[in-house]
């Protein structure tokens, strides 16, 4: 069941400081140690694409090196920056009324997200997304096989840390240029 937990990260903010009273969703959540998808995995990558590393996780950082194709690299922890995505139930569905509203941040694999919902954040099964992302449907048309709908898909950046060979590192937005990231395949 730990592949569909949300980072400690978010857990500790979910028991120490999320207030019950509070009802706007935060507009942007870092899920520090976050890791994105189901079987995802910090440890040696392969680079796949030369890739820019920045000093922190933040496009404005400064330049510190690029990785090269075919270089060898660790994968050594990662930040998901997410902004959320409305998620409206259209129906009753297994304790969520019609009419209901769950913030969404992002996807832990497997249909689990982090979301936002009466004033604390919280990991909960939707078994569809926004963008594809799960087995699941999508649900983004009008279907009355849905039980809820997504106003937009997911706004989620994720950045991964990268340590050279060199003992060197650097962070990159573009997780995409690496490869080995998934456990599962």
């Amino acid at each position: 069941m730990s592949r569909h937990c949300l980072s400690a990260a978010l857990l500790a903010l979910c028991a120490g400081t999320a207030m019950a009273a509070e009802t706007a969703p935060p507009a942007e959540y870092v899920d520090k140690g976050g890791c994105p998808f189901e079987c995802c995995t910090y440890r040696d990558w392969t680079v796949e694409k030369d890739t820019l590393l920045r000093a922190a996780p933040d496009p404005k950082s400064a330049e510190v090196g690029t990785v090269k194709a075919h270089e060898p690299v660790r994968g050594v922890t990662g930040e998901v920056h997410a902004r959320p995505s409305r998620f409206t139930y259209k129906r009753d569905y297994e304790g969520h009324k019609r009419g209901e509203v769950l913030w969404v941040y992002s996807t832990s694999g497997e249909g689990f997200y982090g979301v936002w919902h009466n004033g604390k954040l919280d990991s909960v099964e939707l078994g569809i997304g926004p963008d594809g992302d799960t087995g699941g449907q999508t649900c983004e048309k009008a279907d009355d096989n849905c039980w809820g709908t997504f106003d937009h898909p997911l706004d989620m950046d994720w950045w991964v840390k990268i340590r050279r060979k060199d003992g060197s590192v650097g962070w990159s937005n573009e997780p995409d240029n690496f490869g080995n990231k998934d456990s599962c395949g």
